[in-house]
């Protein structure tokens, strides 16, 4: 196999997991499946398919030397290896933090009679996607601790996809929840937190407000 068509393959296997993972999400096809075979089968079929195309993708590196420092014990100890292990770890406390904040506000199915409570507490105070951020994280670790070009193609493909499937949830959050999502974002950051909490307009009286307080007074 050549160099060429081996990073092409890459692509194109990252390029069908995102195709995949995104169309199943999507509100056509996702509604279509649910309302013909149910919930419980789309939630199957949408793991299965995720799980199996991302395997795919995987494999399609063909990188085999996964535990090399375990046989150089040196190479723990460079830079690149400990900004690795640093950015592993905060992907870890953001995931843990964001899953605390989600397993609080529960998940009822978006087509239920009462839509889940956004979630605004938390880490979600600051950044709206916690989550992905952590899996952006992840992949840049992964491209960090291996830096043979194939994985590191496959990590900054994953990673580029992960970005793009929050701007597509973003969308989809805006459907569901409207103005109190459109308050919301301007207390947050997209992927990285917002550290100021910037005045915004309040479009009932006009007047100039923290975001905060309008994101209580929205979700009140």
């Amino acid at each position: 196999m050549s160099v060429v068509f081996q990073y092409i393959l890459i692509i194109s296997t990252v390029v069908l997991f995102g195709a995949l993972h995104s169309g199943l999400s999507s509100h056509r096809v996702k509604y279509r499946i649910v309302d013909r075979y149910g919930n419980q089968t789309y939630s199957q079929v949408f793991k299965w398919i995720s799980i199996v195309s991302f395997i795919i993708a995987f494999l399609s590196i063909g990188y085999w030397d996964w535990l090399y420092f375990v046989y150089d014990p040196a190479v723990i100890l460079t830079p690149r290896f400990v900004l690795a292990t640093v950015l592993l770890i905060v992907a870890l406390v953001v995931a843990w933090r964001a899953s605390v904040v989600i397993s609080i506000n529960s998940a009822a199915d978006m087509r239920s009679e009462r839509l889940p409570d956004l979630a605004t507490g938390g880490i979600y105070s600051r950044i709206r996607h916690p989550l992905y951020l952590a899996t952006v994280m992840m992949f840049l670790t992964l491209a960090l601790i291996y830096p043979d070009l194939r994985v590191v193609v496959f990590a900054l493909g994953m990673a580029v996809y992960t970005v793009f499937g929050a701007y597509l949830e973003e969308r989809k959050l805006i459907t569901y929840y409207g103005d109190e999502y459109l308050r919301y974002r301007q207390t947050a950051g997209f992927l990285l937190p917002r550290l100021r909490r910037p005045r915004v307009l309040d479009s009932a009286t006009g007047s100039a407000s923290s975001a905060e307080s309008l994101r209580d007074a929205g979700t009140s």
